[in-house]
C-alpha cells in the first residue's frame, strides 16, 4: 500500500555527533531504501556506498559539501548528488542552520541486481543552474538527473518535475517500478490508495510496484517535486 510521509513526524536516531537519522521507506518498498537526514551545524556524515547499489542524495533544506574519491563538492538548497557503489563519502555541514538531507539507495544494500550502475564517481547538479526541459504534450518541465536523458544507470529514473495550474497526471500505475516523489514547492493533489490527500513540501509518497496513483495541482499556479521510478526502465499502464 502507498504511503504519505511527513518528514517532520519521522522517527530520527541520532547514530553520530549532530547526525540524525530515518527511514522513509518501509516494508511496502523492496527496489529502494529511503531515509531523511538531518545534518546539525558543524556535523558530519562519513559512510561507503554498497558494492552493488547507487547512493543518492538530495539537498532539501540548507546547504554542505560532499567529499568523495579525492574531489569535494559545494550542495546548495534543492541540490542532487549521485554517488557510485564502493565510494566513501563525508557529508558536511559548515553553516551555521541544520541541513535536511533525503537519501537514496538504489537498490537497498543486500538486494544488489544485475543492472549497471552509476560509474560517473560523484556528480553533483543544482536545481538552479540544471537546464529544464520542456514537455508540452504534458503540460510539464523536467529537470533531469539520473536516466537516459542525464547520468546513466540502470538501477534508477530521478529528476524534478514542474506543473503548472492545469496539468494532471491520470490514474496509472508502474507493474515493475517503484516510485516516490519528494514535493518541493505549491500543494499536489495527490491519488493513492483510491483517495485524494493534498501534499506539500516537506512531505513525500512511497509508491509500491503496482499501486494506482495520480497527481495534478491542488491550489494555485504550479507545483514541483522530485520523482524517482526504480529501476530505471519501466512500464506505466493508465487507467
Amino acid at each position: 500500500m502507498a504511503r504519505l510521509v511527513t518528514f517532520a513526524d519521522l522517527p530520527y536516531r541520532e547514530t553520530a555527533a549532530g547526525v540524525k537519522r530515518a527511514a522513509i521507506t518501509g516494508g511496502e518498498m523492496k527496489e529502494m531504501a529511503g531515509e531523511a537526514i538531518r545534518l546539525a551545524p558543524g556535523a558530519k556524515l562519513t559512510e561507503s556506498v554498497p558494492a552493488g547499489t547507487d547512493c543518492y542524495v538530495f539537498t532539501l533544506a540548507g546547504a554542505v559539501t560532499v567529499g568523495a574519491r579525492g574531489t569535494s563538492r559545494a550542495m546548495a538548497e534543492e541540490s542532487f548528488a549521485a554517488i557510485q557503489e564502493g565510494t566513501a563519502l563525508t557529508v558536511a555541514n559548515a553553516s551555521r542552520v541544520e541541513a535536511t538531507l533525503i537519501s537514496v539507495l538504489a537498490p537497498p544494500s543486500g538486494r544488489a541486481a544485475a543492472r549497471a550502475g552509476f560509474a560517473g564517481g560523484l556528480a553533483v547538479a543544482a536545481r538552479a543552474t540544471t537546464p529544464a526541459h520542456d514537455v508540452p504534450e504534458e503540460k510539464k518541465r523536467r529537470i533531469y538527473f539520473v536516466g537516459e536523458e542525464a547520468w546513466r544507470s540502470e538501477r534508477a529514473h530521478a529528476m524534478i518535475v514542474q506543473y503548472v495550474r492545469d496539468t494532471v497526471t491520470s490514474l496509472h500505475m508502474h507493474p515493475d517500478a517503484e516510485s516516490m516523489f519528494v514535493f518541493l514547492s505549491g500543494k499536489t493533489r495527490f491519488t493513492m490508495n483510491g483517495a485524494d490527500v493534498v501534499t506539500q513540501r516537506g512531505q513525500a509518497t512511497c509508491i509500491p510496484m503496482g499501486d494506482r496513483h495520480g497527481l495534478r495541482v491542488a491550489e494555485g499556479e504550479g507545483v514541483s517535486f522530485l520523482e524517482f521510478h526504480i529501476p530505471h526502465t519501466y512500464t506505466t499502464v493508465r487507467g
